[in-house]
């Protein structure tokens, strides 16, 4: 399902087509449409973050930077904000809100797809819940799964403890030049 959504940034509003499930289905624009094209190049990047407010927004900054850089403006916000939800939920349910705490954030780039891994010491499953029109929190995993084209988790490595949860972001071929 072809997807299309406003991004608001410091250039204004705009609208980025992404491709879900890895399909491409009806609604795409017609060639004649002023469609925007990024020139990409794929990269790797991992860090690894203390669970605190400040390190969880230096990584965001690095990531933006990195999505730049890349050539994947157009997509630079939604990635970004995605991976900070899940950054901030390493560090508040994955560390326990504790300073010491790290976890780690890796970002790849490549074949037209961004993913993004966010692994915590904690094996406990991120869930949705439904949260009451007056409560801060409880909608951030809502957010992931309307911005991405899939997400989910996976156990860490043997002989470490954790999770890791993930997400992926398939651009359209249009956007993708590497």
């Amino acid at each position: 399902m072809n997807v299309q959504y406003p991004i608001a940034g410091l250039r204004g509003a705009r609208a980025v087509s992404l491709v879900r499930s890895g399909r491409e289905t009806g609604g795409l624009p017609s060639r004649d449409a002023r469609v925007p094209v990024c020139r990409t190049r794929d990269f790797q990047m991992a860090a690894v973050v203390p669970a605190r407010a400040d390190a969880v927004a230096g990584a965001r900054r690095q990531l933006a930077g990195l999505l730049q850089s890349a050539g994947l403006s157009e997509c630079a916000d939604a990635v970004t904000l995605v991976a900070q939800e899940l950054m901030v939920n390493a560090m508040v349910y994955g560390c326990g809100n504790r300073p010491e705490g790290r976890f780690s954030m890796r970002a790849t780039h490549g074949r037209g797809r961004v993913r993004v891994e966010v692994e915590d010491p904690s094996t406990e499953q991120p869930h949705a819940r439904p949260a009451a029109t007056d409560e801060e929190g409880g909608r951030g995993l809502h957010l992931v799964d309307a911005l991405v084209t899939r997400w989910g988790t996976s156990r860490s490595a043997p002989g470490r403890a954790g999770k890791t949860v993930w997400f992926e972001l398939d651009l359209l071929a249009g956007e993708v030049t590497s």
